[in-house]
């Protein structure tokens, strides 16, 4: 009989959730893009199944990163905003608005 997975130990545990966590929201958050687009186009009874599967594929996550223990999951949500924040720099990088210089 293995042991319970709660005792897995400090660092592997927080590798597990910060891995998996920045996994799961990087799909989740290129999930939202795909999400805002189709309902900009009227899409909405798929823009709300891919809402639906984000959110479920988010709380699957953190439901199996409990069962690592409080730091996996504590890891997880870090590597979830993590995620969030790579996407959102990137995004600014790329859309950001031209720079206008001040005038004399």
């Amino acid at each position: 009989m293995s042991p319970p997975l709660a005792t897995l130990p400090l660092a592997p545990a927080i590798g597990i959730g910060l891995l998996a966590g920045g996994a799961v929201g990087l799909l989740h958050f290129v999930g939202l893009r795909y999400t805002v687009r189709l309902l900009a186009a009227g899409r909405t009874g798929l823009a709300l199944a891919s809402q639906g599967l984000r959110v479920l594929l988010s709380a699957l996550l953190l439901a199996a990163l409990f069962h690592f223990g409080l730091a996996a999951l504590l890891a997880g949500f870090a590597g979830f905003l993590v995620a969030r924040h790579m996407l959102l720099r990137d995004r600014a990088a790329t859309h950001a608005p031209p720079v206008r210089e001040p005038r004399p």
